[in-house]
């Protein structure tokens, strides 16, 4: 028995999920199958009926390499999502950051004192603030920053939510889109003969 026959029959019967984990196994593997069509072309020169014998060559090359280019579409997808998801958490940690640093500085802004007024003269006579009306100020001036500071979270929460709806319709398109090819067409020698055209009367 041909002992490319026995090597195709084990690999087309191996999971391919299970024994391929990288690109460089899988470009390993199709190297390998071209190596051993290439040879078989070769014998297939030597013959006398070289056609045929290069059609089943052809044939049997294209089955043996299905797998793996399947296999190769998955890994690209599965790299592709990685990269996806490495940048949204670059995105979110940015953001985070920013909301973080902008609360922070809002705070320190209500909690330092007013900055100092210079000596010129006022043009008009200036009211003495009393104690309460400071404090009432000081609180407007608080509560507007953890207003300010809650809309940039309730934005940065919005650019999230869009952020992960882009993200699932891209997914649900690498899903339409990885949709297992249809089957190939028969071959001509397999459809049954046309019937003739009867002769008109």
């Amino acid at each position: 028995m041909n002992p490319l026959l026995i090597l195709l029959a084990a690999a087309a019967s191996a999971p391919l999920n299970a024994s391929f984990a990288t690109r460089a196994e899988v470009a390993a593997q199709r190297a390998a199958l071209e190596q051993r069509f290439d040879r078989d072309k070769a014998e297939c020169a030597e013959r006398f009926a070289v056609t045929p014998c290069l059609e089943d060559v052809r044939k049997r090359r294209q089955e043996a390499l299905a797998p793996l280019i399947e296999h190769e579409h998955e890994l690209a997808a599965l790299e592709r999502r990685a990269r996806a998801q490495a940048q949204v958490e670059r995105v979110k940690a940015r953001e985070l950051a920013a909301a973080q640093d902008e609360a922070q500085r809002l705070e320190r802004a209500v909690k330092a004192p007013p900055p100092a007024v210079a000596a010129t003269p006022a043009p008009r006579p200036s009211r003495q603030r009393s104690p309460e009306e400071a404090q009432r100020a000081q609180a407007r001036a608080a509560s507007q920053a953890q207003a300010e500071a809650a809309q940039r979270v309730a934005r940065a929460k919005e650019r999230e939510r869009l952020l992960q709806e882009r993200q699932a319709e891209h997914a649900a398109r690498e899903q339409r889109r990885s949709r297992p090819a249809a089957k190939p067409l028969p071959l001509p020698s397999t459809l049954p003969p046309a019937s003739a055209p009867s002769a008109p009367t």
